[in-house]
């Protein structure tokens, strides 16, 4: 009764580990995930290098993309990985992919919830985030996010529950992680939605914030008015700090706070504050990236299902099948996710735009 119990322990737990290299891949196959590669790389350090070479887009909402921008590069190296350990049957590249096999892929995942968090404050709680989040706070906050997550993902191998050296993934591993990443996004569609309701609540109290920017001139009064009333002894108030401004502010207040000046000029009513550029980033970041979450959901739950068939031995070839091919098309959010930023960010392209002149003037 023992000596068939642990054949039956040892039986499921092979069966619960799959070869890396057991799967083919097509030349097809390989051409498309070079492309992603290429296409994606670009793309990808064209993001970072912008944002970090442009000092008009250090704020926490671009770092937040320097972040995801370079997780979804080691997944592209990732994938590459895969390739060259399934082609050349290598040992040590083999011994890598196992060891990050989703890992990096959960990262993107959890900097897209910290960034749609953020969001959400930048709306919500507009004061408290722009006296506490801060370009060093957010790098902290990736940083911990990342290792974190690097170090759950990773745990049965440096735990010495798994080993890596025999090149198998355990189903079982990758089922937790897949209910991790299912867990996030149904968070993450929550907090879009919450964020787009949020947005379009505001631009309604507000319709001006998602309008381009208008260019005030300021005309100087002219000297020989101040001067003659020096002379004729009428008292003048004076603003070290600005006295324009100070000798204007009554012309402020007297405009129309039911007309077209209350609308421009919103921090004059009881409203409450918000930022015009917060608002369009959070508005254009619900949209863009829902799609990324909501395709998420039919890879995680055809590798969740895929663990249930073994374990209960039935037969799924459909999901088997399918599989593959759901994991190399989801290749394309990591072009999809910054390609939408830098397509939505008004903000960015003005940088691109400094830097191009910058490089031509050298």
């Amino acid at each position: 009764m023992n000596h068939s119990t642990v054949l039956k322990n040892l039986s499921s737990s092979v069966i619960s580990d799959f070869p890396i290299n057991a799967r083919p891949l097509s030349i097809a196959q390989q051409s498309y995930r070079y492309v992603i590669f290429v296409v994606g790389t670009l793309t990808n350090l064209l993001v970072v290098v912008g944002i970090f070479h442009s000092r008009q887009l250090h704020y926490p909402r671009h770092v937040f993309w320097v972040a995801i921008s370079l997780a979804n590069q080691f997944q592209l190296f990732q994938a590459i990985l895969e390739v060259v350990s399934i082609v050349n049957r290598n040992q040590l590249t083999c011994q890598i992919v196992v060891l990050n096999a989703g890992v990096f892929y959960t990262i993107v995942l959890t900097f897209l919830t910290l960034a749609a968090f953020d969001r959400y404050l930048a709306i919500a709680r507009y004061e408290w985030y722009k006296k506490k989040v801060t370009n060093k706070n957010t790098i902290y906050l990736l940083a911990f996010g990342g290792l974190v997550t690097y170090l759950a993902a990773t745990s049965p191998f440096w735990t010495g529950f798994k080993n890596i050296k025999n090149c198998t993934v355990n189903i079982t591993h990758v089922h937790c992680v897949m209910i991790y990443n299912l867990l996030l996004g149904i968070l993450c569609v929550v907090l879009h939605v919450m964020i787009f309701v949020r947005s379009r609540e505001a631009t309604n109290q507000h319709p001006n914030f998602l309008q381009a920017s208008v260019a005030l001139r300021f005309f100087p009064a002219p000297s020989s008015n101040i001067f003659s009333g020096a002379e004729h002894g009428i008292p003048q108030p004076v603003d070290q700090e600005n006295p324009v401004i100070t000798t204007r502010i009554d012309q402020v207040t007297d405009l129309d706070m039911n007309g077209t000046d209350a609308k421009c000029f919103a921090w004059l009513t009881n409203k409450k504050k918000l930022n015009r550029l917060e608002i369009r980033a959070a508005l254009n970041m619900s949209i863009n990236v829902l799609p990324v979450w909501l395709c998420t959901f039919p890879v995680t739950l055809n590798a969740i299902i895929i663990f249930w068939c073994i374990r209960l031995e039935k037969s799924c070839s459909i999901n088997f099948r399918i599989n593959p091919y759901l994991t190399d098309f989801f290749l394309c959010h990591t072009i999809y996710n910054p390609l939408m930023y830098m397509l939505t960010s008004t903000e960015f392209k003005r940088a691109l735009a400094r830097i191009k002149q910058k490089v031509k003037c050298k």
